[in-house]
């Protein structure tokens, strides 16, 4: 609701207007930022899954597996950067950068300490859970750092 208040001459809005605004656009962040992190998790899964990275992941030697972690696993955040980033991006998410830089970190963390052991139970595939603590990453990511 905006309201107009005429005092000596000068027209104010009130806040209550900007407050609404401000407030759907933070949750719009937040809920992008979800879909994107758990997609994210999601697209690979597939395409581990679909045999292309599992096949060639199966047949890896110790030192083709030291090349993936050197190599491929840069590479697939960077190309998880680059899908995330013109995402956001488009939709109209700004500061962008946050959001594509930190939530692999705070869901790599989030693994690591295996936050998302709980709620396997809840999915079918083990996947969907980390799917889930991908969402939760990129919100909590989306949410500290949004900017008036």
């Amino acid at each position: 609701m905006v309201t107009l208040v005429t005092v000596g001459g000068v027209t104010e809005q009130s806040t209550a207007g900007k407050t609404g605004r401000t407030g759907r656009r933070l949750l719009f962040r937040v809920v992008l930022s979800m879909a994107v992190g758990a997609g994210l998790v999601l697209g690979w899964t597939w395409a581990y899954e679909s045999g292309f990275l599992k096949s060639w992941l199966d047949s890896t030697s110790m030192s083709a597996f030291l090349l993936l972690v050197l190599i491929g696993l840069p590479l697939a955040l960077v190309s998880s950067l680059v899908l995330a980033g013109p995402i956001l991006w488009v939709f109209g998410v700004r500061p962008v950068w946050p959001i594509i830089l930190l939530g692999p970190i705070v869901l790599g963390v989030g693994l690591y300490f295996k936050v998302h052991e709980p709620v396997i139970g809840w999915f079918a595939n083990r996947h969907h859970a980390e799917a889930l603590l991908a969402a939760v990453a990129y919100g909590l990511v989306g949410l500290f750092t949004f900017r008036k």
